[in-house]
Order: structure tokens, then sequence, then C-alpha cells
């Protein structure tokens, strides 16, 4: 089960993982970059990504939705970042993280994304991250 969280905020990657890092006791790392490519004109698109892993069953991921003009999540234009949880926490639980990241300074707004108002091709780059990690650490074997 994974939740996908809108972050807007003027902050840089780094800065942002910092925030959450010195304000919210995380501990996020930068990761791989997430590298897509434009099926239409062939254009590469880097996207920063940090992430921290709570325990093997529980992982946070930042993504930047923007790479130079591109945006990783389209019909998500109008934000900074994608907070991809991943892992055992309630329902309740997400809402609290996402009151408690409306808090914090210079982030500007915060709102749980719809999965399924993603398009097919949107959902498949977080769902694609999922099976990655489980191979990663194992967990396919539970």
């Amino acid at each position: 089960n994974f939740y996908l969280i809108a972050i807007a905020s003027h902050l840089n990657n780094y800065k942002i993982s910092w925030l959450l890092n010195e304000e919210m006791n995380f501990k996020f790392q930068q990761s791989e970059e997430l590298i897509v490519q434009d099926q239409k004109n062939g254009n590469t698109s880097k996207f920063g990504v940090f992430e921290y892993e709570e325990n093997p069953e529980s992982v946070y991921t930042i993504y930047a939705n923007r790479s130079g003009n591109e945006v990783l999540l389209k019909s998500n234009k109008n934000i900074d970042y994608i907070l991809k949880y991943h892992g055992n926490l309630s329902t309740l639980q997400i809402k609290q993280l996402i009151e408690k990241l409306k808090t914090l300074k210079n982030i500007l707004t915060v709102f749980e994304i719809d999965k399924s108002g993603l398009k097919p091709k949107e959902l498949e780059l977080f769902i694609w991250k999922i099976i990655v990690q489980y191979f990663t650490l194992g967990l396919y074997y539970k």
C-alpha cells in the first residue's frame, strides 16, 4: 500500500529534504535520479529523488516534480514535490502527516494525491519503484 502526497514549496530539492529531516526527524538521503524519456520527442529528463527507509517495510521517497521545463506528474503541474509513502501507516496517520507538513515554514500547500486520478503512465512510475524496492530489500520472499 502506498500514498502520494503533493507538496508545493519554493525550496530546492536538497533544502526540502533537509527541512523534513530537521523538523520531522526523518533521515532523507539523496538517491539515484529518476530518469524519464518522453516517448513523443525522445527527450530525457532527470528528476531529483531523496529516500528515507524508516525500516524495510516503511519507506518515504521525495520526487521532484520538475526537471527544467518537464513535469513528472502532468496532471499535477502546480506541485513541486511528490512524497511517496510505502508502508503500514493508516489513513489517519497519513492525514496527521499531511497536517504536520502544512505547519512547516516554506511549505505552501500539501494534499494527498488521488491515485485514481493519475494517468496509467504516471501511476506506473510509482508502482515500478515499489517493485524495485521489494526486490532490492528481499521483501518479495514474504
